[in-house]
């Protein structure tokens, strides 16, 4: 019953986060909002188990797709969300799949957003299909961008994402929680 109440607690905090960052993205008007400007980024990539939870020293290797959208607040920092998938396979063929839904912080060291850049996110997997699990999703990285032109960068990413793994409250396990290391490429449309 607890557990029951903290999950739709997660998922009513998740989707309230979610649309205060959209209403902040879109409200932002003032006298500079000519200055800040909307990006799109696409990432794939591979998720390497480091730790899990689990007791059979089970190992996760796994595929990721992320796409999102970040309002610049200045020339350096932006704010956004995102939506992807990730999948989790374990060697013995079993797999678990999560369609998380985050909230991203992204630091740029170069205004045109090419070179060195640190990202934290954080969100929630929701269960949208019946091989979909959900759960609390967290992670940070580096990642280095090549400017193209003027609207394009292409990149390399790198960091880490920890994912909990939720069972439905008909199961005797409660879940576990997973550590990955990311490795991905990108593609920024500014």
């Amino acid at each position: 019953m607890l557990i029951n109440l903290y999950q739709k607690e997660m998922k009513l905090f998740s989707f309230k986060s979610i649309l205060i960052l959209c209403l902040f993205c879109i409200g932002s008007q003032n006298v500079y909002s000519q200055q800040r400007r909307l990006i799109n980024y696409t990432e794939i990539g591979a998720l390497l188990q480091h730790t899990n939870s689990l007791n059979n020293n089970s190992e996760f290797n796994g595929f990721r797709t992320r796409t999102g959208v970040t309002k610049i607040i200045d020339g350096h920092f932006g704010l956004g969300i995102a939506l992807g998938t990730d999948n989790y396979r374990k060697a013995s063929g079993s797999n678990y799949n999560t369609l998380p839904i985050t909230i991203n912080a992204a630091y740029y060291l170069k205004s045109d957003l090419s070179g060195l850049r640190g990202d934290v996110y954080g969100g929630y997997a929701v269960k949208l299909f019946n091989n979909f699990n959900r759960g609390l999703t967290a992670g940070a990285g580096i990642s280095y961008a090549f400017y193209i032109n003027n609207g394009l960068n292409l990149g390399i990413q790198t960091g880490y994402n920890y994912q909990k793994i939720d069972f439905p409250p008909t199961f005797i396990e409660n879940g576990f929680n997973m550590g990955s290391f990311r490795l991905g490429l990108g593609i920024t449309f500014k």
